[in-house]
């Protein structure tokens, strides 16, 4: 500290000469200590010369004391910046002022009106020095908040668990799988049962066989030993065909229109594909027989009608 300082009657700290109150604990000037050292003189006194006559001297006026550029401070205990309202900037006063000093970053609560001081080191409220057993706004924050919740950590499944885990992903996966592979493999007798249709109905002979009817044989050429080869009936219609071939490798057709009638007189027919073809010269038409049903056309190919059929066993 430059410059002639002076000792504070009441925290021993030493001050700046310009100062008229201690910056900690703004005690005036006025109560200095006795035992506070005195500035040393570079000049010591001269000595007392012998009495004689006194001679009126002027008293010589003291040049007064140069004050310092900058008034340094003790440091304080550093304390952390803390959150907290902060004390209004007309309540700051300087060191030099009679008000508190400023300190920054000093942010306390009042131990005995609980307000809180920011930058300050007296409460603005009830005018309360700090000390270090004051509580710092940062622990009165912690205080008010409670205690601070413990997060416990996640536990790990155990061997087991993830056993028990899988076993179950599993069974549900069973469950679901096993009734959709069983409807696909059902799937007919599904949508028979929903539409009501009896799958197990066997289907009817897709041709008849056996020796050609008698009446039938006898109207053909050598019909000796002829074999039934096709009967077909009509749901719509009365009418029944039959084609029974000859010990010769000849087809031909005979038809009947009504049940009870005779089967008429036999006309040649010829192997298809899938059926058989009879040509009926005279008019010009033929019918063909295939994929279970019956079709005419005319003369220049062009279908006339179309019938389904019904395989019989037999031609009666």
């Amino acid at each position: 500290m430059a410059g002639p300082t002076w000792r504070c009657a009441d925290c021993d700290t030493y001050n700046d000469a310009a100062l008229r109150v201690c910056h900690v604990c703004e005690t005036p000037r006025a109560a200095i200590r006795r035992d506070a050292p005195e500035p040393s003189s570079a000049k010591k006194a001269a000595p007392r010369k012998p009495a004689g006559p006194k001679k009126a001297v002027p008293a010589k006026k003291s040049a007064p004391a140069k004050k310092s550029a900058t008034a340094k401070r003790t440091p304080l205990t550093e304390l952390p910046v803390t959150g907290g309202r902060r004390t209004p900037s007309h309540l700051r006063r300087d060191v030099t002022g009679t008000g508190s000093p400023t300190v920054p970053g000093l942010a306390w609560e009042c131990p005995l009106c609980a307000y809180r001081v920011v930058d300050a080191m007296r409460c603005d409220r009830c005018g309360t020095r700090w000390s270090v057993t004051a509580r710092s706004l940062h622990e009165a924050a912690l205080a008010a908040s409670g205690p601070v919740p413990v997060r416990t950590p996640p536990r790990e499944a155990t061997r087991g668990e993830m056993v028990a885990g899988c076993g179950c992903l599993l069974f549900l996966a069973a469950v679901v799988i096993t009734p959709i592979v069983l409807l696909i493999l059902n799937w007919s007798a599904v949508t028979s049962f929903v539409t009501g249709a009896d799958s197990s109905k066997p289907s009817p002979a897709p041709s008849a066989s056996g020796p050609c009817p008698k009446p039938m044989a006898e109207m053909l050429p050598a019909g000796t030993g002829a074999r039934l080869v096709a009967a077909y009936s009509r749901d719509d219609l009365e009418e029944r065909y039959a084609f029974c071939r000859t010990t010769a490798g000849k087809v031909f057709y005979f038809a009947r229109m009504k049940d009870g009638e005779p089967y008429g007189d036999p006309t040649e027919a010829r192997k298809s594909e899938n059926g058989y073809v009879v040509d009926f010269v005279p008019q010009g038409t033929s019918y063909h027989f295939r994929d279970g049903e019956v079709a005419a056309y005319d003369e220049d190919g062009k279908e006339i009608w179309t019938g389904e059929l019904v395989p019989e066993a037999t031609a009666d």
